[in-house]
């Protein structure tokens, strides 16, 4: 084996601190994400609530163990450990502790740091992604970040052997079975056919976040005291998950921790709420909705203030739409955009659904519904498959004491309570115009639409952006034929986002193979997702073959002069001129000009589950 040259090693050094920044990040973002999510949950136990309102911290915390987790699987013993392993696990320390750690002590340091680590599991460094609903949408970011360091330990010295490659696909299944261990949503009923989506139960998930996030609080503060420069000094490190606290003595808040309310003004609220909702894939429609009626309510303020006479009309919604079309998404941001009006208190969102509302006994389901209405009190209850609280038959006296529940507490408490009743279009609408109760109250009807092939690739571009990863043309033809065959192939239980998602993350996964027998790592090899990488979920590759084989036309709009045009496929990811006014325009996306029939005759195994 030849020995790499310093530049290389440098490049590999550089490469690996980006990669451990970005990890930060992504942990970080998401401790805001969910602390706009959940950080309500504070309020149920006041002993708890200075630590549950910094959850950016404890996810920062998190991201330590993290990242000596994926550096003590690539390089489990000091036998394994090469030089240019070793200065890798010295940038790790740097970033870990803050301080840099040289000669004798760097071998004592990264020994401790590979015990140390090898007390995690894949589950602990990774739960909140994986059991708190506003985050299961990074997962794709999660194994992202792991893998780019993973192979830049690998293969920082050069030389690609079958251990490492072991080492490596050791990591993913471990990342594969955190996922199996985590406490998944569970079915009210079971799945009838293999079509058939399972019903979310949105208690079981509040229940696993409100535990996930209990959890994060101690064991941020074990990470924190465990992974910490002193702690490498102590005879028995920390090990995370499970055993008592290193200590028990409280952690002492930092200034950021004592802030019991949001900080913002309500301008900045509603200024950050708009800005999530710009950018959001599609949904114009749905957004032009949503800014009319922000603009009602502000209006309606400023009536107010005047002294003029104003109206309160009902702000309860209906959202209708198949699965993964942004209605959960739209219901957080609708909830922080009443908060920032000041039409809602806090401006939080409580997701449930009939599991939430319904006990198993007479008697109990109005206490059960009401406690549910309580927890969203001064801000909004999303319940999700609500059709089901009502029985055609009429026989279903649980649903309809949770519905007469729900009904007497939106009128008595409209000004502090919206709620928002989602699914199915044909069993939303059947349900409202069937009940004159609901009829009446829901003031507001949104039609969430499936996305579009082009909005598909679009949120996939998204997500990819998000990690830093690149899509050249190839694989952008690839997956916008993709996308196009599920769209015009799809049935009730089209996956939607969710689609794009489980595409991004198995597209990631075939990357790490197909790079895992590279002799040199690079960072346009880490961030190019190549043709031969890209998969869509239901489809071989050889169906995708065949479907970008022939040249292909789009219909793009040009941003200068609002002209829309058809051009090739192959100028995504390009520059061109306008073909009406010669202005140079960036064609990322466009909509695929298509036969209809194209799929089907080139594609004999359509008929497999899509």
């Amino acid at each position: 084996m030849s020995s790499p040259s310093d530049d290389a090693i440098l490049q590999s050094i550089r490469l690996y601190r980006e990669a451990l920044q970005q990890t930060l990040n992504l942990f970080v973002e998401s401790g805001e994400i969910a602390e706009g999510s959940y950080g309500w949950l504070a309020g149920e136990n006041a002993s708890a609530s200075v630590d549950n309102r910094n959850m950016p911290q404890q996810m920062a915390d998190l991201h330590e163990g993290f990242v000596m987790k994926v550096f003590a699987t690539m390089v489990p013993a000091s036998s394994a450990r090469n030089l240019e392993q070793r200065q890798l696990g010295r940038i790790l320390l740097e970033h870990v502790w803050g301080e840099t750690v040289q000669g004798s002590k760097l071998h004592e340091a990264i020994d401790w740091l590979i015990t140390t680590a090898e007390g995690f599991s894949w589950y602990e460094v990774t739960r909140p992604f994986l059991e708190l609903p506003s985050l299961r949408d990074r997962w794709g970011e999660v194994i992202t970040a792991a893998t780019r360091m993973a192979h830049l330990i690998a293969m920082v010295d050069g030389d690609d052997s079958s251990v490492e490659r072991s080492r490596l696909q050791s990591m993913l299944d471990g990342l594969e079975n955190a996922k199996q261990v985590a406490k998944s949503p569970t079915s009210v009923t079971a799945p009838t056919s293999p079509s058939d989506s399972p019903t979310v139960d949105h208690q079981a998930d509040l229940d696993n976040a409100r535990e996930a996030i209990s959890w994060l609080r101690s064991e941020a503060k074990r990470l924190r005291e465990g992974t910490g420069h002193d702690a490498a000094n102590k005879p028995t490190p920390t090990r995370a998950g499970g055993g008592s606290p290193a200590s028990t003595e409280p952690a002492k808040p930092s200034t950021k921790e004592t802030a019991e309310q949001d900080d913002r003004t309500p301008e900045e609220r509603l200024a950050e709420a708009r800005a999530k909702l710009d950018r959001l894939i599609g949904l114009d429609a749905i957004k032009n909705q949503i800014q009319t009626l922000a603009n009602f309510l502000a209006m309606e303020r400023h009536r107010a203030k005047e002294g003029l006479p104003t109206t309160k009309p009902s702000l309860h919604m209906a959202f209708v739409g198949n699965p993964g079309t942004g209605k959960t998404t739209v219901a957080r941001i609708i909830a922080e955009i009443y908060g920032g009006l000041g039409v809602l208190e806090k401006g939080h969102l409580v997701e449930t659904d009939r599991s939430g509302l319904v006990a198993e006994y007479a008697g109990q389901t109005g206490p059960k519904t009401n406690a549910k209405i309580d927890e969203a009190l001064d801000g909004v209850l999303f319940i999700d498959e609500a059709y089901t609280l009502i029985d055609e038959s009429g026989q279903d006296q649980y649903g309809r004491e949770a519905i007469q529940t729900l009904l007497k507490r939106m009128e008595d408490q409209r000004d502090r309570l919206v709620v928002i009743l989602a699914g199915y279009p044909k069993e939303m609408t059947k349900m409202i115009r069937s009940n004159p109760g609901l009829s009446s109250r829901v003031g507001t009807t949104m039609h969430f639409d499936d996305y579009d092939p082009e909005a598909l690739c679009r949120i996939f571009e998204l997500i990819a952006a998000k990690a830093q990863y690149v899509i050249p043309t190839e694989s952008r033809r690839r997956l916008l034929r993709g996308f196009t065959h599920l769209y015009f192939n799809r049935d009730r239980h089209f996956g939607n986002g969710r689609t794009s998602r489980n595409s991004f993350e198995r597209s990631v996964r075939r990357l790490a193979n197909r790079i895992a027998g590279s002799t040199e790592i690079t960072r346009e090899l880490l961030t190019t997702l190549e043709p031969s990488d890209i998969e869509i979920p239901d489809l071989t590759d050889a169906q995708l073959d065949a479907m970008t084989e022939p040249s292909g036309m789009i219909r793009v709009t040009c941003p200068h002069c609002d002209t829309p045009q058809v051009i090739e496929d192959t100028l995504m990811g390009t520059t061109t001129n306008c073909n009406s006014c010669s202005e140079p325009m960036e064609v990322q996306w466009g909509s695929p000009v298509i036969d209809l029939k194209a799929p089907a005759e080139s594609n004999p195994e359509q008929d497999s589950p899509s």
